[in-house]
């Protein structure tokens, strides 16, 4: 049994099968390639919907053909007033031009096929897009990608390094479009530019920045655990049938910066639940942790699966 870290991908034993299996990262300079953005309903893969997907197909650096569409779901098409604010979609215009999810989601992953993949953060495309693949049955995304963010954080060092802020700089653009072909078009500029002025030294740090980590070997020192680290000063607890071994689940935590319990408490940040248990209103773990939130705590409750999920988004990042 091992939980590590291998060139930025999460490994779990025995719950590999609960992670998105995307692709690895390939921090370097393609000539051919599918560039890609989305626009959505907010952050979250979980409770928020694409609304607009496009890109491009790149070869031996030239654009040759590009997708875009507006999509809409047969349910809900709401779009936040926030989300109209920054990219001026809305939900009657889902309705009257888009396209529906299920053959949108299709012929987008027919236009990047086998592509590696490149964007913009482009972790947080990844997973809608993923969902949305193994939603309607299509050949899972598990194309190997390039994020172009990791590129700019290396150019751009201790520098704010949003889309805007490369192009800007780059003399690309003034404004970000918000769209989902256009700001592909914008991050392969960017992308360019970051291939025309790159040195090799550059490229290695960026390429040294992917982790590879032995999660259950040693406590992670600070600079290992990263911003984005979900389990850093969080107190949590594991409850139910895991698919991971309690006992290095309790390690990794450990590691990780956080504090691993061995009973609800009302100082529990998180309550980890096996996907099963997650489901059951009878948990008397979960029945526990509602008292103590009745009495002022504030315990969230997570399935294993979003748990190692998030580790991965970390990992990736």
């Amino acid at each position: 049994m091992s939980i590590f870290v291998k060139n930025g991908v999460l490994h779990v034993s025995g719950a590999q099968d609960k992670l998105r299996g995307k692709g690895q990262e390939l921090p370097n300079f393609l000539s051919d390639y599918t560039m890609l953005d989305i626009e959505t309903t907010g952050l979250n893969p979980y409770r928020n919907h694409v609304t607009e997907l496009g890109g491009v197909k790149v070869r031996n650096n030239e654009i040759v053909a590009q997708y875009s569409n507006l999509v809409f779901y047969p349910r809900s098409n709401k779009v936040p007033a926030f989300i109209t604010k920054l990219n001026g979609i809305t939900e009657q215009q889902l309705l009257d031009e888009g396209v529906p999810v299920k053959q949108a989601m299709t012929e987008f992953r027919e236009f990047i096929g086998d592509d590696v993949i490149a964007g913009y953060n482009v972790n947080f495309d990844l997973n809608f897009l993923y969902d949305l693949t193994k939603k309607f049955k299509l050949p899972e995304l598990n194309n190997d990608y390039v994020d172009v963010l990791r590129l700019a954080r290396v150019y751009y060092p201790r520098q704010h390094n949003r889309l805007i802020d490369c192009i800007q700089r780059a003399g690309i653009a003034q404004e970000e479009q918000h769209h989902g072909l256009a700001d592909s078009i914008d991050t392969k500029k960017v992308y360019d530019d970051f291939r025309e002025h790159f040195t090799s030294e550059l490229l290695e740090q960026a390429q040294s920045k992917v982790k590879n980590l032995d999660l259950l070997a040693d406590e992670l020192e600070s600079w290992q655990l990263g911003l984005h680290n979900p389990v850093n000063h969080k107190k949590i607890v594991f409850t139910g049938d895991l698919g991971m071994a309690s006992d290095e689940a309790m390690q990794l935590v450990n590691n990780l910066g956080g504090q691993a319990q061995t009973q609800i408490a009302h100082d529990t940040d998180y309550l980890i639940m096996g996907d099963h248990d997650f489901f059951d209103k009878n948990n008397a773990v979960w029945q526990k942790a509602q008292e103590f939130n009745q009495s002022g705590s504030k315990i969230k409750r997570w399935s294993e699966g979003f748990f190692l999920n998030l580790l991965d988004e970390w990992a990736r990042g």
